[in-house]
């Protein structure tokens, strides 16, 4: 790999991060419960791409591209779990909306979700929150997508140990970072999104949802046509 084609990697991959997707809608949702379950859910998001980029450079992205069946299989689990977090972040956003009505600004996401009695919050250990980031991730479609068929252009058969922990490590760093730093803002703004709380899951939910029906149906139609 040259210099070049690292900066194209590193500028794709940037792209692929900050654009909106599961993992930036499930961070939305966790890290105004508090700081440390934002974080633990960005490290599982960070812990999930660290996956794909080991096993990419396993090899993969070469197995994928030799029998894309296994892209659709991908897919097809990944859609459905999607659909089953859509699903409970429906039923939090519903649940939260029929609560009784609180004063703004005298509690925190937290707090107002849960006396509407949200039990994600009640349940969000550090355990809980780190796992629902990690599983996001490995079920996020754009992950699939990127590391089954864009990394695939850059990973070379020939290329040197060095280049390969390079980056790796370069990746995982900008993961890491991005993730890390997206959490602590968006539990900034935690006192603004209570406001917002049931609204947030619902559309998560929404999102969630609609991408797991693509993705599961893009999944299901590709087995079907390799039958």
């Amino acid at each position: 790999m040259t210099i070049s084609s690292l900066l194209t990697l590193m500028g794709i991959w940037l792209a692929a991060l900050v654009s909106p997707g599961p993992d930036i809608v499930q961070v939305i949702r966790v890290a105004p419960r508090s700081t440390c379950a934002g974080l633990l859910c960005a490290v599982g998001v960070f812990s999930g791409t660290v996956f794909w980029i080991v096993a990419s450079l396993a090899g993969l992205s070469a197995l994928i591209t030799a029998r894309p069946g296994v892209l659709s299989i991908l897919q097809l689990l990944g859609g459905l779990f999607l659909l089953y977090m859509g699903v409970s972040s429906l039923r939090s956003g519903l649940a939260a909306r029929r609560a009784p009505a609180h004063e703004v600004d005298t509690e925190d996401y937290a707090d107002q979700a849960r006396a509407a009695g949200d039990a994600d919050v009640e349940d969000m250990t550090n355990w809980r929150a780190f796992k629902l980031g990690l599983v996001t991730n490995l079920s996020n479609p754009k992950a699939l997508v990127f590391f089954g068929a864009v990394f695939a252009q850059f990973i070379r058969p020939d290329m040197s140990v060095g280049w390969t922990i390079a980056v790796a490590l370069i990746l995982a760093a900008m993961s890491f970072v991005w993730f890390s730093a997206f959490a602590l803002l968006v539990r900034a703004a935690a006192r603004w999104t209570a406001r917002y709380s049931a609204g947030i899951d619902m559309v998560s939910g929404l999102v969630f949802g609609l991408l797991g029906v693509v993705m599961a149906g893009e999944g299901a139609t590709a087995l079907l046509k390799s039958q």
